[in-house]
């Protein structure tokens, strides 16, 4: 894959490392090999567990959005369904997942975080938040269902309706994400080891029957609201190349 590395250590946990440079930026290429890694490792039986990091300073700043302003009609379906299937192979992993943040987790950054098991922020002068709202984005249904079974609707309210961007400490005060560290990757690893170590049939089923509304939700998905999204990223578009007056 081009843009993703999967490295899997004598424990059994793969490390999946998101490697797009500059921002790891969800452009549709990246999001197809999301969906191929997830499905890999999900049947690939030497491995118990999955780490989610970022190389460079971002864990991802979100989708491409260069690219999806640039689609047209049947395009940005394509697109959109690219988004919806990474982040649902993402968040219906059956295997203990856990993700490190060690810098910008921004919208899409934050999505794929708040799909973990575990997630654990690093220590650091970096900004954490779902800003789609600020750039007249809304969360599709995948992402909204990652969010609600993730976070609390205090916390919920205030980074989805506020769209604005907080350091790892104050997102970490609101409630979201498992353990703040000075090393995120290491965290990470030790909290998968101890998971990787008990039964995985009763994890399994523990995780599954937790995310099981949010699954049931995302099933019942209209078309309706798949064709109202699009509307609103084409009316996001239009503003965006409007000249100000």
């Amino acid at each position: 894959m081009k843009h993703l590395h999967i490295e899997l250590d004598t424990h059994g946990i793969a490390q999946l490392i998101l490697d797009r440079p500059k921002v790891n930026a969800m452009s549709s290429e990246l999001l197809a090999e999301m969906c191929q890694a997830f499905g890999q490792l999900s049947s690939d039986d030497q491995t118990r567990g999955v780490l989610v990091r970022g190389q460079g300073s971002c864990l991802s700043a979100g989708l491409d959005l260069s690219e999806l302003m640039g689609l047209q009609g049947p395009d940005v379906t394509r697109f959109l369904e690219w988004v919806d299937g990474a982040f649902d192979a993402a968040f219906r992993f059956q295997k203990p997942m856990a993700v490190a943040v060690q810098g910008h987790a921004i919208a899409g950054g934050l999505v794929l975080g708040l799909c973990a098991d575990h997630l654990v922020f690093g220590e650091g002068d970096y900004k954490i938040g779902l800003t789609e709202l600020a750039v007249g984005v809304p969360l599709p249904r995948v992402a909204f269902e990652v969010v609600r079974c993730a976070i609390d609707a205090r916390a919920m309210r205030k980074l989805l309706l506020g769209a604005a961007l907080h350091p790892p400490t104050e997102i970490f005060a609101m409630g979201v994400g498992d353990e703040l560290s000075n090393d995120p990757v290491a965290s990470a690893q030790a909290w998968l080891e101890t998971a990787c170590s008990r039964p995985s049939a009763a994890f399994r089923f523990s995780k599954m029957a937790r995310r099981k509304e949010a699954y049931e939700r995302i099933d019942a998905l209209a078309e309706s609201e798949r064709e109202g999204l699009q509307r609103a990223l084409i009316a996001a578009r239009d503003a965006s190349s409007t000249p100000a007056r």
